[in-house]
């Protein structure tokens, strides 16, 4: 069911990366983008309306009051989803003046791409929170990635439709052949000194998540657990031959820089900014829930975004890739 509600959200939103990037030339494909955004706006707005309602009528039922932190929860949700409604109705209003006649004095806000990738990151991020409230309530979140050690397939149908919004994203087989997607992306030849770098970041970034372990226990000690034994789960390597650890830590660390990188760093940075994407970067990691790690992803994808500006994903690739795969290593050989 997982995965095909996610091959279902890859179809939709690569299907909106096309029609963006189409827009770009045809009149009728930029209202359709327009009409199609302002419809799921309307429609997330109303999703939130309905959760208040259904909040009252919870509250109100024949099955008891519902909690105060439940309550919370639910009122936030909907509060999220109004907003985020709303906030994209907002965003169709540069496009929509543009197709009238009377375009925004800065067109950063029409130009299609740009404006599907705002609309998403409101989207995306408000997901993200509803989701970090359903943490919260969760008394088993365990439940929430109930398959225990991550697989190979649950890898790559995690990442993969991250490679796929990217490259439609950036126009591949509308705007460009593989060869311009791949430089638009940012993946391009290093030097040695260069890889130096992305290494240093790798023992840099290492080091410092010790240190935010160490707050995460002393401040959140409850999460702390709680998020320490679903960390443990799906990046067990207990029973592991040393080969087979390594290579699970390959697995993890290239497969997750793969996704993460070529849709963050390579097709979303260059539209939206070191920082708005690494806001949305550190709302996708669910696993940790609402503790100061959060912090501590937001900081480390702030210097990965840098390695993307000032060398090329190829380097943050490298340096994120390096950074996973080294925890793995570290819990397996050393217990850390």
């Amino acid at each position: 069911m997982v995965v095909i509600l996610t091959l279902f959200a890859t179809l939709v939103v690569g299907g909106l990366a096309l029609l963006a990037q189409w827009a770009r030339k045809s009149r009728s494909a930029e209202i359709s983008l327009i009409v199609v955004l302002l419809a799921l706006s309307l429609l997330v707005a109303g999703l939130g309306a309905l959760t208040g309602i259904g909040l009252l009528m919870a509250a109100s039922g024949d099955q008891g009051p519902v909690s105060g932190s439940e309550q919370l929860a639910f009122v936030g949700a909907g509060i999220a989803a109004i907003v985020a409604g709303l906030a994209g109705v907002g965003l169709c209003v540069p496009p929509l003046r543009k197709v009238v006649g009377r375009p925004p004095k800065r067109g950063f806000w029409a130009d299609p791409p740009v404006f599907l990738a705002l609309w998403l990151f409101v989207v995306v991020l408000t997901n993200n929170a509803v989701s970090f409230l359903i943490f919260t309530q969760e008394s088993d979140v365990s439940t929430l990635f109930p398959g225990g050690r991550l697989t190979p397939g649950e890898i790559f149908s995690s990442q993969l439709p991250f490679v796929v919004v990217a490259l439609l994203g950036v126009g591949i087989g509308v705007r460009r052949g593989f060869g311009d997607t791949l430089r638009r992306l940012g993946y391009t030849r290093i030097s040695v000194f260069q890889a130096g770098i992305a290494i240093l970041f790798i023992v840099a970034a290492t080091s410092l998540s010790l240190a935010a372990d160490a707050l995460f226990a002393a401040l959140q000690p409850d999460l702390y657990k709680t998020v320490g034994d679903l960390s443990g789960s799906l990046f067990d390597t207990a029973g592991l031959s040393p080969v087979s650890a390594i290579l699970f830590s390959l697995l993890i660390g290239l497969g997750a820089a793969l996704g993460e990188e070529t849709l963050f760093r390579g097709a979303v940075q260059p539209r939206l900014g070191i920082l708005l994407t690494s806001v949305l970067f550190a709302s996708m990691h669910i696993q940790y829930g609402p503790s100061v790690l959060l912090v501590f992803i937001f900081l480390i994808s702030i210097g990965l975004g840098l390695l993307r500006r000032h060398i090329n994903t190829t380097a943050s690739f490298i340096a994120h890739a390096g950074y996973n795969a080294t925890g793995v290593l570290l819990a397996y050989f050393l217990g850390f």
